[in-house]
């Protein structure tokens, strides 16, 4: 079964490109508002939403973050779509940590496409690494896995954004920034990598029995 893709824009034109550049491998349905995203993601249950940000009545960081605060949605991932690479003034207060990446206008499908299945893949192997946890280490494990993955890869993904942001002047004011991301990536990938291998040493006690 194809994975379902929501394109939330308000202009027609936009959607019906994202559309043809995607409908070979997804399903893409669509909405041209904010209300009518957070509408149809209830009813649809989207894998993935990709939000444009200026929209008339609700832009996208308003519908993120209504999307963000409502239990039955808060776990589908949002991709934003720009017209311009976000810069600090556009994301000042704005919950940029709660997208997974955003993609500038115009762009090819190859882009797009990247940026999708980046997101995609790593679900699919935190969620076959988890199936794994819960049942030779139980649920508790298993879930802090989960957890730390998930993290790993926003905060991964938030990095990116940061210097793709990022002007000549502030690349060298946001270092240590980007420098302290990568060491809580680091300490994060560590008790994964513990997890992991504790994974293993079950596994192989198990075959040699």
């Amino acid at each position: 079964m194809k994975k379902k893709i929501l394109v939330v824009d308000d202009e027609p034109e936009i959607v019906e490109v994202v559309k043809r550049m995607l409908e070979e491998k997804y399903t893409v349905i669509s909405a041209h508002d904010g209300e009518s995203c957070i509408e149809i993601a209830k009813k649809e249950k989207p894998d993935l939403i990709l939000l444009d940000i200026l929209m008339p009545k609700m832009d996208g960081w308003e519908t993120l973050k209504r999307l963000k605060e409502d239990e039955e949605l808060k776990h589908i991932p949002v991709s934003m779509l720009t017209a311009l690479p976000l810069t600090p003034e556009d994301t000042r207060d704005k919950p940029i940590d709660k997208i997974e990446n955003y993609i500038v206008k115009p762009f090819t499908k190859e882009t797009l496409l990247m940026k999708i299945e980046d997101i995609f893949e790593r679900e699919q192997e935190a969620k076959k690494m988890y199936e794994e946890l819960k049942k030779e280490m139980g649920e508790e494990t298993a879930q802090e896995y989960m957890r730390l993955v998930k993290a790993i890869n926003r905060h991964r993904r938030l990095v990116g954004v940061i210097i793709d942001s990022a002007t000549t002047e502030l690349k060298q004011s946001i270092r240590n920034v980007i420098l302290s991301q990568k060491r809580l990536i680091e300490s994060m990938k560590k008790r994964v990598e513990e997890i992991e291998k504790s994974l293993e040493n079950r596994k192989d006690k198990s075959a040699k029995k």
